[in-house]
C-alpha cells in the first residue's frame, strides 16, 4: 500500500454511485434591512443569515507496525452542503486501503486515504517521487496543513504528512462533479474547499 495509488487516474464511472450522495438542498437567506439606530437591526440580520450547521468528520487509520498507534484525521464541513462517511468499498477512486473517508458535495468529492513509506522514505523523499511523475507538483498549505498537490488524470491529488509519524502520510483524492463547470486545479483554492482543510487536524489515540 503506498504510493500505488498516487498516479492512478480515476476508474471510469467512479463518480457514480457518489451522485446518490449528492445533497439537493440549497441555502436560502433573505436580506432586511433595518432603518439607521433601529434596536431590531441585529435580530432581524442574524434571523436572514443563519448560521451553517456544521458536523465534524473523522477519518482514522492505524499507523506503523511494533510502534502502532492510532491516527485520527478531523475537519469540520457544512452539513447542509455535504455528506461525509467512512467507506470499506464503493470507493470515489481506487485504493489498496481497507477503508477511507468520502466527502461528497454538490460540486465536488474528496476521498481522504492513508499512505504508508517505503522502509527508509520519508515524506521529503515521497515529494521528490511525486515531482519526477508529475511535473505540476507544487505546494499545498491549509491551516496546520502542509504538503503538495499535483494533478493525476481525472483527479487533483492533495498529499500531507502526519505529524511526528514516520510511517504514514494523508492523500486527499479530489473528483469534480460531473456537472461542475469550474476548472478541476481552481477548485483547491476556492473559500469552500479553504474552509474544509483550514479546519484540519491530526492527533493520536
Amino acid at each position: 500500500m503506498r504510493t500505488k495509488h498516487l498516479w492512478l487516474s480515476v476508474v471510469t464511472g467512479a463518480a457514480v454511485g457518489a451522485a446518490s450522495y449528492y445533497l439537493k438542498k440549497t441555502l436560502s437567506a433573505r436580506t432586511a434591512k433595518a432603518a439607521p439606530g433601529s434596536s431590531a437591526a441585529p435580530a432581524e440580520a442574524s434571523a436572514a443569515s443563519p448560521a451553517a450547521v456544521t458536523k465534524e468528520a473523522v477519518y482514522s487509520f492505524i499507523s506503523g507496525f511494533k510502534d502502532a498507534s492510532t491516527v485520527e484525521f478531523r475537519f469540520r464541513y457544512d452539513a447542509d452542503r455535504f455528506h461525509y462517511a467512512v467507506a470499506e468499498d464503493d470507493f470515489l477512486t481506487e485504493s489498496g486501503d481497507s477503508h477511507v473517508g468520502i466527502l461528497t458535495g454538490e460540486d465536488f468529492s474528496v476521498q481522504f486515504e492513508y499512505g504508508t513509506y517505503y522502509s527508509g522514505e520519508d515524506f521529503a523523499l515521497l515529494t521528490q517521487e511525486l515531482s519526477s511523475r508529475h511535473p505540476d507538483l507544487d505546494r499545498a498549505s491549509y491551516g496546520a496543513l502542509t504538503g503538495v498537490q499535483f494533478r493525476d488524470g481525472d483527479n487533483f491529488c492533495l498529499a500531507f504528512p502526519v505529524p511526528e509519524d514516520a510511517h504514514s502520510y494523508l492523500l486527499m483524492t479530489l473528483v469534480k462533479a460531473p456537472d461542475n463547470d469550474d476548472e478541476l486545479e481552481a477548485i483547491p483554492g476556492t473559500p469552500e474547499f479553504r474552509r474544509l482543510l483550514d479546519s484540519a487536524t491530526f492527533s493520536r489515540v
